[in-house]
């Protein structure tokens, strides 16, 4: 039974390693200074929110998919501990008043 909360964590872990690479893609855009040296030193305007390099619908994607996949997680260990509880209560019945 336990070995369900181990394994419903390692997929938690596994998807938040998902989202962290997705978001450092995501973020890592723009990084460059632009060409041109536009800068906020001169004058220039600084660009902010651009969309990923690479497939920024790719990314968002991944972003969706880790959500869903993080949820599911969420809701296994949930149905193990509503088992677990039930389990317990059937062996050692809560005091009623």
């Amino acid at each position: 039974m336990f070995n369900v909360f181990a394994i419903a964590a390692d997929g938690l872990a596994a998807q938040s390693r998902r989202i962290e690479a997705a978001a450092r893609a995501i973020a890592s855009t723009g990084s460059a200074p632009p060409v041109g040296g536009n800068s906020p030193e001169n004058g220039s305007p600084v660009r902010i929110g651009a969309l990923p390099v690479g497939d920024p619908i790719e990314n968002v994607v991944t972003l969706l998919e880790a959500e869903l996949a993080y949820r599911a997680n969420v809701a296994v260990i949930r149905a193990a501990s509503d088992m677990l509880d039930t389990l317990l209560d059937a062996v050692h019945p809560k005091a009623r008043t």
